[in-house]
């Protein structure tokens, strides 16, 4: 089946999915509401889905895909993914193509260096918005997406809950769990890079960050799988005796969760994993060379028609429907959205209720500018600042916006959010969702906003 018969499926399929919302909102409105949601919040904590100490989920509501649309966002993650990797041999071939992504002169040298498996990216998440058949992506985390061992808790924690007991009496729904096959991933790379015992696995990232609960519900979890696992600050490790080192315990295996630039910015004290890398002394996942694709210049390289001839006939078609028109903001000649010739900055500046700026390596919403939210004063300011540093301009996508029921500690109310749809990607298929709602046109938990567990209603 084509992109264009599983679009019309998914659209289809969209009355379904608004049925069943009805459906879980009605019992939500029999049911003694306060009891339910303190219920939930409760177990919520309990189970560490905090970021910081903010609760990631006081929504009462799980968000709801048809098979259909799942069946659509995995034939558009292939699609795309995998015209991002037919990128790749060219990337790594071209030092001017690494300029124009905004590879630093360190995240270049760690690009040289084999990380003992082929993959680029293991385990990497898209960032969309799915609404009916329509499925646009915005930005690709490629080097340490979050969310997994969130989603999982959140899953199951609703999954016990009396409103969503209930509610299975009437519907069948798959949920898309995801921390078994994170693992299977973790492993598989450190077999192919070589390892042959079971590895001491690490989870590493500085100390003290607000997403630290989730990295101790990953530990619970690959734990409870029979991998032995710590979590680590890199600044709090040693290279000795051949092994990088926690409190003199061998690590094998890292489950990097920390960017490279982040890395970088303290790579005095970071050395002992630079160099177990470099000596192949560890098998680190995602490799420093996920890094070509995390930068948010790659939806530039795959809109510019100059590239297409690398695709396949399939690629081409996911990118056309999937991937906003997106460029590198400079003073320059170039193609807009339908190919025509255009000078960029007069383009820019004449459709500012289409666009949006971005920096091309900063994340948690920070640096965005969207347009229809500025003055033509604002936006002229904003160009001029972007055109001095590292940012992109990409095309207005259509925003999904829904109630939710949210629970605030004394009563319910139903908000309407903005709603994206992030599914995390393994081999370049979609293995299941992140859905983040926000109040505001960005979704993000770092810049405030929630997280829902989606199901998959089959």
């Amino acid at each position: 089946m084509d992109l264009e018969e599983l679009a019309l499926k998914a659209a289809a399929s969209e009355a379904r999915r608004q049925d069943a919302v009805l459906r879980y909102e009605a019992l939500l409105d029999r049911t003694d509401i306060r009891l339910f949601a303190e219920e939930l919040q409760q177990e919520l904590r309990e189970r560490c889905v905090l970021f910081g100490e903010r609760l990631v989920c006081p929504f009462l509501r799980p968000c709801f895909i048809t098979r259909e649309q799942f069946d659509l966002l995995d034939r558009a993650v292939a699609g795309v993914v995998g015209a991002m990797l037919a990128l790749v041999p060219t990337i790594l071939a071209s030092p001017e193509l690494q300029a124009f992504l905004g590879l630093t002169e360190g995240e270049r040298r760690l690009l040289e260096i084999d990380p003992g498996y082929s993959e680029i990216s293991v385990s990497s998440r898209l960032d969309s918005f799915l609404s009916g058949g329509t499925c646009r992506f915005v930005e690709y985390n490629a080097e340490c997406p979050a969310g997994i061992g969130y989603g999982d808790i959140m899953l199951k924690t609703f999954l016990d809950s009396r409103v969503m007991r209930c509610f299975l009496k009437d519907h069948s729904v798959r949920a898309p769990f995801c921390s078994e096959r994170l693992l299977q991933a973790l492993l598989e790379s450190y077999r192919l890079w070589g390892g042959q015992d079971e590895p001491v696995l690490a989870v590493i990232d500085y100390d003290g960050l607000p997403t630290r609960h989730e990295f101790g519900i990953l530990q619970r979890f690959f734990q409870s799988q029979g991998v032995r696992t710590l979590v680590a600050d890199p600044r709090k490790l040693e290279y000795r005796g051949g092994f990088l080192r926690h409190e003199g315990q061998p690590i094998h295996l890292v489950y990097r969760r920390l960017l490279t630039n982040e890395y970088l910015e303290r790579d005095q004290e970071c050395r002992p994993v630079f160099q177990a890398y470099r000596d192949r002394r560890v098998c680190l996942v995602n490799s420093f060379r996920s890094k070509l694709l995390h930068k948010k210049a790659i939806f530039a390289l795959l809109t510019d028609p100059g590239y297409r001839h690398l695709f396949s006939t399939s690629q081409q078609h996911a990118v056309q429907a999937h991937v906003p028109w997106t460029r590198r903001l400079q003073d320059c000649r170039t193609t807009g959205p339908e190919d025509e010739p255009i000078g960029l900055l007069d383009f820019v500046r004449r459709h500012r209720e289409d666009m949006v700026l971005k920096p091309n390596d900063l994340y948690g919403g920070e640096g965005i500018r969207v347009g229809w939210e500025r003055t033509d004063q604002e936006w002229e300011a904003d160009i001029q600042q972007a055109v001095l540093g590292d940012l992109l301009v990409q095309q207005r996508v259509g925003i999904v916006r829904e109630s939710y029921p949210i629970w605030d500690g004394r009563q319910m109310t139903r908000q309407e959010y903005t709603v994206d749809m992030d599914p995390f990607v393994f081999a370049g298929r979609a293995e299941g969702m992140m859905t983040r709602l926000a109040s505001s046109s960005l979704c993000n938990v770092t810049a405030g906003g929630g997280v829902v567990p989606c199901f998959i209603l089959d």
